[in-house]
């Protein structure tokens, strides 16, 4: 079904008819994205566009809000775990407005229960949810109604488990659903996790933050990188190898320590980029490295300009994908003298300097502009904010 172009001045018949039939083509069109919505999380092709998490993603590459990002994710994820569910919305059986209130209350050993409940009219199916859940908030007994557990399915190399009572899984539910609605969680949940832990660090070590970074420490054996873990010493994959190539300290017997990065070029960069990860929708500000835009093995150099900072996430994917990191624009200083502040405007009435970091294209607007209100002269390159 096709939505109905749109024709002023028709009979309220056929502009009824009009709607309704939009209305039907849009609920089925949702249905269908939300399906590769899902395709694209479960196996991850999100890393196939430079993107190290399915959040950002959909704010770079589909232009989505974060409340319709949270409400895709949602969805996506439950059919995962709803199978008959899923497939009554791929069949349009089942349309996207309805799926949205079904998840909220089936499990695997109930879905069928509600799809039959889901072929009533849409105003009796909220009811009947809002009906379950709150039974269900009521008496222990009735938790069958609420949605399982979302199993942890990560491809890491080291699987963590962990046994939480009901309560402390609802509780986990409701803190990480606080998260999504804050916009704070755009990484995947093993990121998530060691992030809540590296906040958690932060809130004991007083205002003043850690004393000092958290470490890990990787052996070279045989041309291996090992890392050492509760289960035993367990092999880095090439992305992370390359990573440490990038930001790290190396300690060989006998020698001083050597860190691959000038400290203090390193601490120049991070306050450059405001101690955020620049790779474009992430601004992570825990586990962040420096990385080299230019290799040292390909001629690359210690020059700020081409160092800036990736959180550890989106560092990894890097070295997997490819450049995840756009290229530094420069930054100019515009000195303002007395009397021109009229024609900048109220900007201008409030310094006497600015740097402004430009885009390229913009950069010949911005030079004829400015250069009319005092000297301009490049200062340093910087990457875009």
């Amino acid at each position: 079904m096709s939505a109905v172009p749109y024709q002023p001045r028709r009979s309220a018949a056929r502009v009824d008819h009009s709607l309704r039939r939009s209305l039907a083509a849009m609920d089925e069109a949702k249905q269908c994205a939300v399906l590769w919505f899902g395709e694209v999380m479960r196996r991850k092709l999100y890393r196939s566009f430079g993107c190290s998490s399915i959040q950002q993603y959909a704010g770079r590459r589909l232009g989505f809000s974060q409340s319709r990002t949270r409400d895709f994710v949602h969805l996506a994820r439950k059919l995962e775990d709803l199978p008959e569910v899923k497939r009554a919305v791929a069949s349009g059986e089942l349309g996207y407005t309805k799926a949205r209130e079904v998840v909220k209350v089936a499990t695997p050993a109930t879905e069928r229960d509600w799809l039959e409940a889901a072929r009533r009219p849409r105003r009796e199916l909220v009811r009947e949810v809002k009906r379950a859940r709150r039974a269900a908030a009521v008496d222990p007994a009735q938790g069958e109604l609420l949605p399982m557990a979302e199993p942890v399915t990560r491809e890491v190399p080291v699987r963590y488990s962990l046994e939480l009572t009901p309560e402390q899984e609802a509780r986990r539910a409701a803190l990480v659903e606080r998260l999504h609605k804050l916009s704070a969680a755009r990484v995947d949940r093993a990121e998530l996790l060691l992030d809540a832990l590296a906040a958690l660090v932060a809130s004991h070590e007083g205002p003043r933050g850690p004393s000092r970074p958290v470490q890990i420490h990787v052996h070279e054996r045989g041309g291996k990188f090992l890392v050492p873990t509760n289960q035993g010493e367990r092999e880095l994959g090439r992305a992370d190898t390359e990573r440490l190539k990038c930001d790290a300290i190396i300690c060989s017997k006998g020698r001083r320590a050597k860190a691959t990065i000038p400290p203090r070029i390193r601490r120049e960069v991070l306050a450059r980029d405001g101690h955020r990860c620049q790779s474009p929708g992430c601004d992570r500000t825990h586990f962040l490295e420096v990385h080299y835009r230019t290799p040292r093995a390909k001629g690359g150099t210690h020059d700020p300009a081409n160092l800036v900072t990736l959180c550890a996430s989106c560092h990894r994917l890097h070295h997997e994908r490819g450049s995840l990191v756009r290229e530094p624009a420069t930054a100019w200083l515009v000195k303002i003298p007395p009397g021109s502040n009229a024609a900048l405007g109220n900007h201008g009435a409030t310094f006497k300097t600015q740097i402004i970091s430009i885009d390229g294209a913009l950069r010949g607007w911005y030079d004829h502009v400015l250069k009319s209100h005092g000297p301009v002269r490049r200062r340093h390159e910087l990457p875009h904010p």
